[in-house]
C-alpha cells in the first residue's frame, strides 16, 4: 500500500484538488485528495482551506515542483479577483475588521459587491480562463461559470446555495435567452427544461430520480402544453 501522507497542496475547492491530482498522475506521481467530504450531504463544497493533496514523502519535492510549474502557467487573476491562496487571509482580515468596527464597514462592503473574490482556472492550458468560482464574504461558493467549448465565452452559469448546486443555465449563443435550465435539490439534479430560445418556449422537460433520467415530456405542436410523455429505465432507454 502506498504511503500517501505528505501534504503538497491545500485549497478551498475539491475540484481544484482533483485537478492537481490529475496533474500529478500525468507526471507519474500517485496522489490522493483529503478533506473533500468534510461537509455533509452530496453535492456540497468544502469551506475554507480544508481540502489537501497528499503524496508519498519520497516524491513530495518532485510533486511540489510539478505543482509550482503548473501554477506559473495559470492566467493572472482578473481585476478585483483574489487568487485562491489569498482567500483565507483575506477572510481572516475581514473577520478582524468586523469585530473592530462592529460590523458597520462589512455591511457597507456587502452592499457594494456580492462577491469577495473569484477563483479562476485554465483547464486546457490555452492561456484563457474557462472555469470560475465566485466566493461570498464568508468564503462560501455562491456561483460557478464554465466554458466547455473553450471559445472564451461562459455558456454555463450555475447558482449555488448552502454549498450545493441549485440552478444551472445554459446560454450557448450568449444572447441572454437560455437553451437549457436545470434545477437541483440537495445538489442532485431533479429536472431539466429545454427551451426554444428564440421564443422562450419550453419544448421538452426531463425529470430525474436519484440523479437518473426517469421521464420526459414533450410539447410537439408548440402550444405550450406537453402532449407526449416517455418513461425511461435505469439505462436511460425508453420503457416499452
Amino acid at each position: 500500500m502506498q504511503n500517501l501522507t505528505e501534504k503538497v497542496y491545500e485549497c478551498t475547492l475539491a475540484v481544484e484538488a482533483h485537478m492537481v491530482c490529475d496533474l500529478l498522475a500525468g507526471a507519474g506521481i500517485s496522489a490522493r485528495v483529503e478533506g473533500e467530504f468534510l461537509q455533509t450531504g452530496a453535492g456540497e463544497l468544502p469551506v475554507g482551506n480544508l481540502v489537501k493533496v497528499r503524496v508519498e514523502p519520497a516524491r513530495a519535492a518532485e510533486a511540489r515542483e510539478v505543482i509550482a510549474e503548473w501554477e506559473k502557467q495559470q492566467p493572472p487573476p482578473e481585476p478585483g479577483a483574489v487568487v485562491a491562496s489569498k482567500t483565507s487571509r483575506a477572510k481572516s482580515f475581514l473577520w478582524f475588521l468586523s469585530g473592530l468596527m462592529a460590523g458597520t464597514v462589512l455591511a457597507f462592503i456587502a452592499l457594494e459587491s456580492r462577491y469577495s473574490s473569484t477563483t479562476a482556472y485554465d483547464r486546457n492550458h490555452d492561456g484563457r480562463v474557462d472555469s470560475r468560482w465566485y466566493l461570498a464574504w464568508d468564503g462560501h461558493a455562491v456561483r460557478y461559470e464554465e466554458d466547455n467549448d473553450f471559445d472564451g465565452q461562459f455558456e454555463w452559469k450555475i447558482d449555488i446555495e448552502d454549498e450545493q448546486f441549485r440552478r444551472a443555465v445554459l446560454d450557448a449563443d450568449d444572447d441572454g435567452r437560455p437553451e437549457r435550465v436545470s434545477q437541483f435539490r440537495n445538489g442532485v439534479i431533479r429536472s431539466q427544461d429545454f427551451h426554444f430560445a428564440s421564443v422562450g418556449r419550453i419544448v421538452k422537460r426531463e425529470t430525474y430520480e436519484a440523479g437518473l433520467l426517469a421521464s420526459a415530456q414533450f410539447d410537439d405542436d408548440g402550444d405550450g402544453v406537453f402532449e407526449r410523455r416517455v418513461a425511461y429505465d435505469e439505462h436511460a432507454e425508453p420503457r416499452k
